[in-house]
């Protein structure tokens, strides 16, 4: 296989090992907490699922709780996990998955906290999971992405819905970069780096993705809530959260509220995200350094309800009631200084 079709395959795999299908179950908003550990080359992290519920109305099933349900068994069973959403950015480290992609999921340790609602009675439910030999980790994916971004010198490549080939500046200093031993992705205690070494020209395009990556999202975040609280006020299906044949009108001062409410504004306000230019070099970096742990939040889309809560309580589930934050603070912190206890699949995947 060439390089450029491998780096084809393997950019959308790059950060996150992404699963094959959309669910019915979803969460609402999310905090994920992460340690490193350099001494013992580990880390550590928490997820947090904030209002779980059953979703339809976007090419999901037309039993949305019943999915709902199986797609949380079977979530437990395999310590599946999920960044932002549940489709894409849902990660099943007992997949069985070939060459690089399976290597990464060999260092990924799973242990499940179980389900809770928060003090407000909203469905919850958190995670721990664990990256063995993390400097092996980091360096296989720095491997991936150095070859995805040699590729994209030579090729076209579809990073932010749209094609760009980086231009020949970029691959001098990516070269240069590359024989000078720099590391693309680097992790330290508290923060996450990547560093780009990236044209003028090439820096822009990046930063232009990011802009057209928000204004396409963000708008449709605003759109959706607020058709979904008036479909619920109308008596419809709670579980319908698309934005379909929706007449949505914001004015004045409700706008202003409705997009500090929306998570892809949120993002950059609730974490620690910066963009740094050098005059060959491109750092996107979350996170503070030197910090005891980097904390990423995800803002409430508004879409929970309760209706899942209720099917869960109905089958006799086991569910933790009223559970404060300083206890799964608690919990992270007893996590640390013991072994994950995998799930059923996953530990029979690892034996």
């Amino acid at each position: 296989m060439n390089s450029p079709t491998r780096a084809r395959r393997l950019l959308p795999l790059l950060l996150l090992l992404l699963a094959a299908l959309p669910g019915c179950l979803e969460f609402d908003g999310q905090e994920v907490t992460l340690r490193y550990d350099a001494a013992n080359d580990r880390i550590d992290a928490m997820f947090v699922y904030r209002g779980l519920f059953a979703e339809s109305g976007n090419g999901s099933s037309d039993r949305p709780l019943d999915k709902a349900l199986k797609d949380l068994d079977k979530a437990f069973a395999r310590g599946e996990f999920a960044f932002w959403c549940n489709w894409p950015l849902r990660v099943d480290p007992s997949a069985d998955l070939t060459g690089p992609r399976q290597a990464l999921l060999a260092h990924v340790l799973v242990e499940n906290g179980g389900l809770f609602t928060d003090p407000t009675g909203v469905l919850c439910a958190y995670q721990f999971v664990r990256i063995e030999r993390a400097k092996a980790f980091v360096q296989s994916l720095n491997t991936m992405l150095e070859l995805a971004l040699k590729a994209a010198t030579v090729t076209d490549i579809g990073l932010f819905d749209g094609k760009h080939q980086l231009d020949d500046d970029t691959e001098e200093l990516l070269t240069d970069f590359l024989r000078s031993r720099g590391k693309l992705l680097e992790l330290e205690q508290g923060r996450i780096t990547l560093r780009l070494p990236f044209s003028a020209k090439d820096h822009a395009w990046f930063k232009a993705g990011i802009e057209d990556h928000f204004l396409d999202n963000m708008p449709g975040e605003l759109i959706r809530r607020r058709a979904t609280a008036a479909r619920r006020k109308n008596g419809q299906d709670v579980t319908d959260t698309s934005a379909a044949e929706a007449s949505v009108s914001i004015d004045g001062p409700e706008l202003r509220e409705a997009i500090t409410q929306a998570p892809s504004y949120r993002f950059f306000w609730d974490n620690e995200i910066s963009i740094v230019r050098e005059l060959e070099l491109t750092t996107l970096g979350i996170g503070v350094a030197g910090a005891d742990e980097l904390r990423v939040v995800k803002r409430p889309d508004g879409f929970y309800h309760d209706a899942l809560l209720q099917k869960l309580r109905e089958r006799g589930d086991e569910i933790e009631d009223g559970v404060p934050d300083q206890e799964l603070t608690r919990r992270f912190a007893e996590f640390l200084t013991r072994d994950a206890r995998l799930p059923t699949e996953l530990a029979a995947k690892r034996r």
